[in-house]
């Protein structure tokens, strides 16, 4: 083998030193391709009628006189020499395809002029082409065009007689697409044959060449395409057509070349939808109906052309008008239904004689039916048991052979609101409440506020539990000896459940007794148990808890930082006035390091204190702005500005008209000094 390879250097070096001056050098790949450029030179730029000819070492392989349809090419090169024009290329150029190894020389492009004396000019191109990757293949396949039924036969020669040739039809192995395999021939040459080419066979077709002695690989394809009378490939034995609706009615065809004419009949006479009002013809050759009624049924057969022919017409399509399905019960837009319940949605379709309806179900997102809670009946469809699951968007089916109805509904699911709280119990003290319920509603997602008034008062007043899930609550602030109406309003995500059924109680001591007065607004965190509360007893120290107060739109914010191993329960005490505090107006107990006050009064100073059960306590005053004032001098000062600048844009104004009524200075003599 490397003998071969060198004996065909070193005779491609001796040709290259015998080539013409101006020879240009090419190379291509076998099964590659070649473009050589040939510019034309007319006397005087005036084009006159000319002859074409491009030779091979000295052979005349292509040969086209000017005004004549089709160029004359030589046998081995019939179906890879053609002409090419187009950007810088001149209208002489050709393309050489499926390149092989014996392409390689030295090639001359000749123009002549048949009416002119001299016929000749200065015209014509050398090329020297060398054809690379030629070890392994000799013949390259080419593009094949043949008819169907035919004999078509894809050459790959090797050099070696013992290289192994495989064949692939766009890129799939010959061996793995049987019906091909069945119908094909391997001479022992490598080319591929096809005993009858069918229609299904055009495409790419590729010849792989392995070198037994080297690891070395080489390819090439060719194109094979198949040419065929127009066919029908597919014709239904019956059609409908919905009535009063448009509708349209195929021909299934196959043709190669393309097709050219499509003809259609019906009963056995001719049908031109040109002639039948309200029947048009598609670009593909189907018939459009505008509006179906019973004058458009028939037996109707279709046959397609092509340049090759036809090959005959379809079988009979029986066309029938059917009503298309009407519903005789259709479901609502909208069904709201609540957890648990049971909701059937109604669709019906119509019963007509001469065929039922299909009713089918199905959601609009695509998920399935709720498993084992569904059945249907007469097309009505129940949901057993609804869930949060089964909302969404439902839609009804009804389908006959002529067409299909769709109808959506929605399914929303209602919420249950929680159950109202049960079983208020209310321990007095002087000054406050202690209430605990039984919650009505079992799980940890649930708020509860309380609500609460003096029997003789009309006013609610509320107090909203921080804590979920905490049952219990203390009101502190109340009037002594006053007897106070109590509700539990439970809330969720989605909203207000419902009240309780109302407790009375009454607070202990007489109704003239000195206490805290019934206008400041109670809060306090859910507690388990009834704190002592001391009205002064408490020092004004800060301790050792580090506590915070911030005002924001809920109230007063109190924070405070202990020991992280600290995880007992801390008071807070919440008092009126400057440190250690004049009226104590709510207390509280949390096990979090953190507590919200409400009803902070403009103007007014506060003192919370917190104390813990392991021993740590600290306080923080808070004193609100007077957001009102603030606002009034903000006014005042905004005004006072906007009085200045328009005085000082008065002055200016006034100077500068001041200015211009004055007359200007004298200007001196020169000639006096």
């Amino acid at each position: 083998m490397w003998v071969l390879r060198a004996l065909a250097a070193l005779a491609a070096s001796v040709a290259a030193s015998l080539l013409p001056l101006d020879a240009e050098q090419l190379h291509a790949s076998v099964g590659g391709f070649a473009v050589m450029n040939c510019h034309l030179d007319f006397p005087f730029g005036n084009e006159i009628p000319y002859h074409l000819q491009w030779d091979k070492d000295g052979e005349s392989i292509f040969s086209w006189y000017s005004g004549e349809g089709a160029a004359r090419v030589a046998d081995r090169w019939g179906g890879r020499v053609r002409r090419v024009q187009g950007g810088a290329l001149g209208r002489g150029s050709i393309n050489v395809s499926a390149v092989r190894e014996t392409d390689a020389g030295l090639y001359r492009c000749r123009v002549t002029f048949p009416n002119r004396t001299p016929p000749a000019r200065n015209n014509g191109t050398f090329y020297y082409l060398t054809v690379d990757g030629g070890n392994l293949i000799v013949t390259p396949p080419m593009n094949v065009t043949v008819l169907e039924g035919e004999r078509a036969e894809l050459e790959c020669l090797p050099k070696s007689p013992e290289s192994a040739v495989e064949w692939f039809k766009d890129g799939t192995p010959l061996g793995e697409l049987p019906e091909l395999a069945l119908r094909s021939e391997r001479p022992a040459n490598g080319s591929l044959v096809l005993r009858r080419a069918a229609s299904t066979d055009p495409g790419e077709y590729e010849c792989r060449v392995h070198d037994p002695d080297y690891p070395d690989l080489q390819s090439a394809s060719a194109f094979l395409d198949v040419q065929y009378k127009a066919k029908v490939v597919y014709a239904p034995k019956e059609r409908f057509l919905p009535y009063g609706k448009p509708a349209s009615l195929d021909c299934h065809f196959s043709a190669n070349p393309p097709l050219t004419n499509l003809r259609w009949e019906k009963d056995g006479f001719l049908f031109d939808p040109y002639n039948v009002p309200g029947v048009f013809y598609s670009r593909n050759g189907s018939l459009l109906f505008n509006q179906v009624d019973e004058s458009h049924e028939g037996e109707y057969s279709c046959t397609p052309y092509n340049s090759l022919g036809s090959a005959g017409p379809s079988p009979g399509v029986r066309v029938r008008v059917q009503r298309p399905p009407a519903l005789a019960a259709r479901p609502q837009p909208l069904y709201v239904a609540r957890l648990g319940a049971t909701l059937t949605l109604p669709c019906a379709a119509a019963a007509r004689h001469r065929d039922q309806p299909l009713v089918h179900w199905a959601r609009k997102d695509g998920s399935e039916l709720p498993a084992g809670r569904h059945n249907l009946d007469d097309g009505n469809l129940t949901i057993v048991d609804v869930t949060e699951d089964d909302r969404g968007v439902y839609v009804c089916t009804v389908s006959n052979e002529a067409a299909t109805v769709d109808v959506e509904t929605e399914l929303l699911v209602e919420n249950m609101p929680p159950r109202a709280p049960y079983n208020l119990t209310v321990r007095p003290a002087t000054d406050s409440l202690h209430l605990s319920w039984v919650p009505g509603h079992n799980g940890l997602e649930v708020d509860y506020n309380v609500w609460y008034r003096e029997r003789t008062v009309s006013e609610w007043r509320t107090m909203k539990i921080l804590t979920r899930g905490v049952t219990e609550a203390t009101l502190v602030g109340l009037r002594p000896g006053t007897e106070y109406e109590l509700r539990v309003l439970s809330q969720d995500l989605i909203g207000d459940g419902l009240f309780s059924k109302p407790v009375f109680a009454r607070t202990l001591g007489s109704s003239d007794e000195e206490g805290i007065e019934a206008e400041q607004v109670a809060y306090a965190a859910a507690t388990t148990e009834e704190a002592e509360l001391g009205a002064s007893g408490e020092s004004a120290d800060v301790g050792d808890l580090e506590v915070t107060v911030r005002l924001i739109d809920e109230g007063a914010l109190v924070r405070w930082r202990r020991d992280p191993s600290d995880a007992t329960r801390c008071t807070l005490r919440w008092y009126e006035g400057a440190p250690p505090g004049e009226r104590l107006l709510a207390t509280g107990h949390t096990l979090h390091d953190y507590m919200l006050v409400s009803g902070a009064e403009e103007g007014a100073h506060y003192w919370a204190r917190v104390q813990c059960a392991s021993g740590a306590s600290g306080g923080a005053a808070l004193r609100v702005p007077e957001y009102a004032r603030l606002r009034g001098v903000a006014a005042g000062c905004a005004a006072a500005a906007l009085l200045l600048a328009a005085l000082a844009a008065a002055l200016l104004a006034a100077r500068r008209r001041l200015c211009a009524r004055s007359p200007p200075p004298a200007r001196a003599d020169k000639r006096l000094r």
